[in-house]
């Protein structure tokens, strides 16, 4: 059927923040809110950001889920938004990695702020790019010269040995004769901080220094 005069209408403003939100997997309301923002001409209210994602959710764009008791709602992008935005086949993020990818969406709004001079390659775009077998980052972000740093997000510990497999591979993929990552940023809960710290602390002097290691922003 034809949209009537007062049907919702998607705007430029919706399809970047839609866009933004299908290559994250998932984001608070809050994050919604800061990214739509960013997007627009400026900060908005709560209020202004609920009425957009209602909006989303009337056309069948996206779904807003209380998972956790006094945190904000998750918003995650439907399969109809996927496919709008050009990704033929779409699944939600599991509830035992849901947090994390929240998380990586924080990293993505304060590291590359949209409009800000540096880009950002999500976790679906890196394993398109890199080869098969290759280790995945969360994301890269991309500098205004155009190298690529690897960002891991990191909130429990997986063990000193799986964490070095992860720091070594990720620095040694290559680029023709160039490394692909320039640095690798790992960004660590308390709980794990020390650990990761501990890890490049370790690594030969001439690749220690391509390792940054930072607390993870918090949401």
């Amino acid at each position: 059927a034809l949209p009537t005069p007062s049907s919702p209408r998607l705007t430029e403003r919706d399809h970047e923040a839609l866009g933004w939100l299908v290559e994250q997997k998932a984001a608070t309301t809050n994050q919604v809110t800061t990214l739509l923002g960013y997007f627009g001409d400026g900060p908005i209210t709560d209020r202004r950001g609920a009425m957009v994602m209602a909006r989303w959710e009337e056309l069948g764009l996206a779904e807003r889920t209380f998972v956790w008791h006094r945190k904000p709602a998750v918003v995650t992008p439907t399969s109809e938004c996927a496919r709008l935005m050009g990704l033929p086949r779409w699944r939600k993020p599991a509830i035992g990695t849901l947090n994390h990818t929240l998380h990586a969406s924080q990293v993505r709004l304060q590291v590359c702020r949209p409009g800000s001079n540096r880009g950002w390659r999500s976790e679906e775009q890196m394993r398109a790019l890199l080869p098969s077998g290759a280790r995945i980052p969360d994301g890269a972000i991309v500098e205004a010269d155009g190298s690529l740093t690897a960002v891991e997000v990191e909130l429990t510990s997986h063990g000193r040995t799986r964490v070095r497999e992860a720091m070594t591979s990720l620095l040694s993929v290559r680029n023709g004769e160039e490394d692909l990552f320039h640095h690798v940023l790992y960004l660590c809960s308390p709980a794990v901080h020390v650990q990761v710290k501990a890890v490049r602390d370790e690594l030969p002097e001439h690749v220690r220094s391509r390792v940054v290691v930072l607390p993870c922003p918090t949401m």
